[in-house]
């Protein structure tokens, strides 16, 4: 196509538009149109777009849906003139602001930072994806833009690559009808739900709308007879009114062919009649009720059917009062009653049988995306761009970057290349050097912005460390690793500890608490898990340690003499006998109320000031606690093995739906059945759901297995758990 041509037929849909956004138009306006239209003639009128138009023809039509199709003014519709010289090095940023102004700018700006994105690597059915193109687009005229650019695509598909027919399948479809419909859009949503159908199940489309044809003079005609009745009783009472019918959408036809399973003769709500009240109207839907009552009393309606969206409107803005009546033959036919007003809206699209129910989170995006509908359905109408005066979306207080496979994370402001890694998989971020943000490489700390894409570089040497937390905001990545941090803490001193056992064993030397302090009092040291860790690290000089020790002896810290251990006499323990140390027997303890250890569990011994030894289990909530803090008083314990008669008590938590007699079915089972003493019970229900606590005697950590698995069984029990105090 030579240039002359490609002009005579820019100049033309340019003048299509001028009178199309004319209402909205200032001279200002008109005058900034007209340069950005020119510019992008002269700059862009010989470059071929993918589809094989030309450019400038390419955003003339882009320009043509956003002010026709969508009601958009001069300030949305400079966009699609600018963003495509700025893409092509034409125009500078500085160049765009002084001309065009500094709104246009920022959304050209956030245009170009999506088309980065390389949407065919990317996850776009999520709700995250959604609220990132929202984020980087900086203005709401930016998501128009390119749902206009996806009407464009689609209208131009069979001309596109393989590749791009996909991707804009795929958009249209995750992002764009969920955004029409979100914002009103309705004419828009059918189109793209059209589009979507015709390129993907093609066969199925063109049969559909061959069958819609034959039926149409048909249809028509019992259109025609079915009025009939009702125009003369409306007509009687006095009201003016007009009459529509129109099939449904392919697509919804479709659907309704596979929910019903039957042939498009047989859809009984194929096409729908609507009746629009057009006279003075001192109370809408008194009026529409009217309607409704008189059209009950010649058709029968089914009740069922029956669907008040004037009372109250739709979440999308629609108004209607929809019924579903019965002719003579035994025909149902859909009639939608509704004002001129409310038919002006909803002549936008089908926002009536639109079923989209998303099933995300009720999130910032959808707040704002709601409002913006409301400024939609709210023109003006004197001279003004609807989102002229629209402001841009708040600072969001989340971010949304990308995997190197596409899926969209969603990180707080601020976030770093750890917290994203964390976020991805613990020992990830546990493994971590850093990452490759965009394709350059940058440290672990470096903080991340919206759209980024993130590649993690780990190393099997790599470790947590102290100073990470400086680098995260987030709480997952933090505790994962504080976590990581105490675990090493705890072998460190696990091993410095036993090297201490060791050299005391050696220089013949009681192992106390009193020693314990003298050592963290004479290395300023506050704890004694920072103690065993420096003797861990080698970070003390054992001759210096005994030095301590041996020293000064009389009534702190005395030497063993060499006592010839006597070999332990076989004999029976108590039944519940725990063996701490090397020892069976003559050493006093109890078990935990913390944790009530039962025969079976893995233990521990804690030396207490004034309780003797306490046994815990090893998984006890206190034990972090307990060895981090107090490591010198822990001795090593377990069960003896014929220790597993009992009786041990475990307390149990059983949760599920709640009904008459289910205690009675509970204790049944453990009484009856289990032989299993019932010590008390404790339970709670609300809602249909009943949450109780019960302590039991049990012999060993297997019976309690066995009392678990029974109890499950019984009828409403969702789940039994050991729990502790």
């Amino acid at each position: 196509m030579e240039f002359e041509e490609i002009k005579t037929k820019a100049d033309a849909k340019y003048l299509a538009l001028v009178k199309v956004i004319k209402p909205y138009l200032h001279r200002n306006d008109t005058a900034v149109l007209r340069k950005a239209y020119e510019t992008s003639l002269v700059h862009l009128g010989e470059i071929i777009n993918e589809a094989r138009q030309p450019l400038v023809l390419q955003q003339l039509d882009i320009a043509l849906i956003l002010a026709h199709r969508m009601g958009m003014g001069p300030q949305t519709v400079l966009p699609a003139f600018v963003v495509e010289m700025l893409r092509f090095g034409k125009i500078e940023p500085t160049q765009i602001s002084s001309t065009f102004g500094e709104v246009t700018l920022k959304i050209t700006q956030g245009l170009l930072s999506i088309e980065k994105l390389n949407l065919s690597k990317v996850s776009t059915g999520s709700e995250n994806f959604r609220e990132l193109l929202i984020s980087l687009s900086n203005d709401i005229r930016g998501i128009f833009y390119l749902m206009a650019r996806n009407l464009y695509d689609l209208n131009h598909y069979s001309s596109l690559p393989t590749a791009s027919q996909q991707l804009i399948i795929q958009l249209a479809r995750d992002v764009f009808i969920p955004f029409a419909h979100r914002l009103g859009l309705y004419n828009i949503k059918t189109q793209l739900e059209n589009d979507v159908m015709r390129y993907c199940e093609p066969e199925i489309y063109r049969d559909i709308a061959q069958k819609m044809e034959e039926l149409r003079p048909s249809q028509q005609s019992f259109f025609t007879d079915f009025i009939i009745p009702i125009r003369e009783a409306l007509s009687e009472a006095g009201i003016e009114c007009e009459f529509k019918w129109r099939f449904k959408t392919i697509p919804s036809i479709y659907q309704k062919i596979k929910k019903q399973n039957v042939d498009i003769q047989h859809v009984y709500d194929l096409f729908a009649v609507r009746i629009i009240l057009t006279g003075q109207l001192s109370d809408e839907i008194a009026e529409c009720w009217r309607v409704y009552s008189i059209v009950s009393n010649i058709y029968p309606p089914d009740t069922s059917r029956l669907r008040d969206w004037i009372t109250r409107a739709r979440p999308s803005g629609y108004e209607s009062l929809h019924t579903t009546v019965m002719t003579p033959e035994g025909k149902f036919v859909e009639v939608q009653i509704r004002t001129r007003r409310m038919d002006e809206i909803a002549e936008k699209g089908d926002a009536a049988h639109w079923h989209y129910k998303e099933a995300g989170r009720k999130s910032e995006i959808d707040t704002w995306l709601r409002e913006i509908r409301e400024v939609l359905e709210s023109y003006p109408g004197e001279g003004a761009d609807p989102l002229h005066t629209h402001q841009p979306l708040p600072s969001s207080t989340h971010i949304f970057v990308l995997t190197p496979a596409g899926d969209v994370k969603e990180l707080p402001q601020g976030a770093s290349v750890l917290d994203f890694a964390f976020e991805v998989h613990s020992s990830l971020g546990a493994s971590c050097t850093g990452a490759r943000v965009n394709g350059k490489v940058v440290p672990l700390k470096h903080r991340l912005s919206n759209g980024d894409k993130i590649e993690i570089l780990s190393s099997k040497n790599q470790f947590p460390k102290i100073d990470w937390l400086q680098y995260c905001v987030t709480s997952k990545a933090r505790n994962k690793i504080r976590r990581a941090l105490s675990e090493d803490k705890l072998t460190e001193a696990e091993t410095g500890k036993s090297a201490l056992l060791r050299h005391c064993r050696k220089w013949k030397v009681n192992y106390n608490d009193e020693m314990v302090e003298k050592l963290l009092k004479h290395f300023k040291m506050k704890t004694a898990l920072e103690l065993y860790a420096s003797f861990s690290h080698s970070d003390i000089d054992w001759a210096e340690v005994k030095r301590i020790l041996t020293e000064n002896t009389s009534s702190e810290i005395h030497i063993v003499p060499p006592v010839k251990r006597k070999k332990p006499v076989k004999e029976e323990p108590a039944p519940n006998a725990i063996i701490i140390g090397d020892e069976s027997k003559n050493i006093h303890y109890s078990l935990a109320r913390c944790c009530s250890p039962i025969y079976g569990d893995d233990v521990f011994g804690f030396i207490t000031v004034n309780r003797g030894i306490t046994i815990h289990r090893k998984n006890c909530p206190n034990a972090l606690t307990l060895f981090s803090k107090h490591a010198y008083r822990v001795v090593e314990a377990r069960w003896f093995e014929k220790a597993g008669e009992g009786p041990y008590q475990a307390l149990l938590r059983i949760t599920g739906d709640d009904r008459i007699g289910l205690l009675a079915d509970i204790t049944h089972v453990l009484t009856n059945e289990l032989n299993v003493n019932i010590l008390s019970v404790n339970l709670d229900s609300k809602d249909g759901f009943f949450d109780g606590k019960m302590k039991v005697q049990v012999t060993n950590v297997a019976h309690l297995d066995s009392v678990i698995h029974r109890l499950m069984k019984v009828k409403s029990v969702a789940r039994v758990k050991r729990f502790y105090d």
